[in-house]
């Protein structure tokens, strides 16, 4: 073989080479290829600026303090103050008024008991027995005793000062109103004497 005939030779065979490297690198990358249309598309439909802008800081102002007072100190008298061509007078404070002293209470007199009331009965005693004729008669009625009374309350007199119609009757009630306690009449708060009607009252049995 000629040397011109092995370099075409020689050639072709470089060719054939390259030709089926490029086919065999095109089939490797076209399973990873990613295709253009299949990438993810993002679209924005409104879009806002917004600037945010720092707050300054009201700066703090402290509260004036007070001046302190000197200790000991006596406060400011008032000072009147005059016109013009007349002198400044001082204007002193009137004295306090003075509490008066509170005078001792004056002991309430006792009230009594019964300042002004009539006699009253205080308690009765048993009934006396009555005579077997006063209950034959079934006598219903009532006999009033008129009771003469001293200032402790004792029975000076008695009389009968109405009847029941029976005498045996307003016998016994005449003892009873003798025998009977009372109390005084009082006026002004003071026993005085008096009189007392004592009343027996009798049903027929």
């Amino acid at each position: 073989m000629t040397p011109k005939a092995s370099r075409r030779l020689l050639l072709i065979a470089v060719g054939i080479s390259l030709l089926v490297h490029a086919v065999l690198l095109g089939w490797l990358r076209s399973p990873f290829a990613v295709r253009q249309s299949d990438a993810p598309v993002v679209t924005i439909a409104h879009a806002r600026i917004v600037r945010i802008t720092q707050a300054t800081p009201v700066p703090h102002t402290p509260a004036p303090q007070p001046s302190p007072t000197a200790r000991g100190s006596a406060p400011p008298r008032p000072v009147a103050t005059a016109g013009r061509g007349v002198a400044a007078a001082h204007v002193t404070p009137a004295p306090p008024t003075p509490t008066p002293t509170p005078m001792p209470p004056v002991a309430a007199a006792s009230p009594c008991r019964r300042p002004s009331a009539p006699a009253g009965l205080e308690s009765t005693p048993a009934p006396a027995a009555i005579p077997a004729e006063a209950r034959a008669a079934a006598t219903n009625g009532t006999s009033a005793v008129l009771v003469h009374l001293d200032a402790s309350g004792s029975v000076l007199s008695a009389a009968i000062s109405g009847s029941s119609g029976n005498p045996s009757l307003d016998t016994v009630a005449l003892a009873m109103a003798k025998s009977a306690v009372y109390v005084p009449a009082y006026k002004d708060c003071k026993a005085v004497a008096s009189d007392y009607t004592f009343a027996a009252k009798w049903v027929a049995w």
